[in-house]
């Protein structure tokens, strides 16, 4: 751990590549200089939560890896510690040992992997009704489903 107070130890993990330690200022400028703008903040287990490029996969940003809930985060990410009350903390010894197991294997995933939105396609309507029974929805090169 570090002796300054405004330092956090984090664990980086960037799409393509092994994890590492890095300390950083514990501020939001620092938080998004990591992951290349702005931050989403998503709990990992009780005591460790990560932080992602909140615009990743809009933005196309290579896919990284897959968390628990099944999600593909997309560009670089890093955990740190949480101290009980949502407050970011160091990453103990143990924590940085846990995660670098974790995601230590690089993830590759396909462009139809990180395309996970559904794009509706809608043609004009009179009123509600019309539009529901109008809409389409279409995922990836599947079949379109009609409501």
């Amino acid at each position: 751990m570090n002796d300054n107070n405004n330092l956090i130890r984090i664990l980086i993990v960037e799409p393509q590549k092994q994890p590492y330690v890095k300390d950083i200022e514990n501020d939001f400028r620092a938080m998004q200089a990591v992951v290349g703008g702005p931050i989403e903040y998503s709990y990992l287990t009780d005591d460790a939560h990560i932080y992602c490029n909140e615009e990743g996969k809009l933005l196309g940003l290579t896919g990284n890896r897959r968390i628990d809930n099944g999600d593909v985060i997309a560009g670089t990410f890093f955990i740190c510690g949480d101290n009980g009350y949502g407050e970011d903390i160091s990453l103990t010894d143990e924590q940085v040992a846990q995660y670098t197991e974790r995601f230590k294997e690089p993830e590759y995933f396909s462009y139809k992997e990180m395309d996970n939105m559904v794009i509706a396609r809608v043609k004009p309507a009179v009123n509600i009704d019309d539009f529901l029974a109008q809409m389409e929805f279409v995922q990836d090169d599947e079949e379109d489903l009609e409501l």
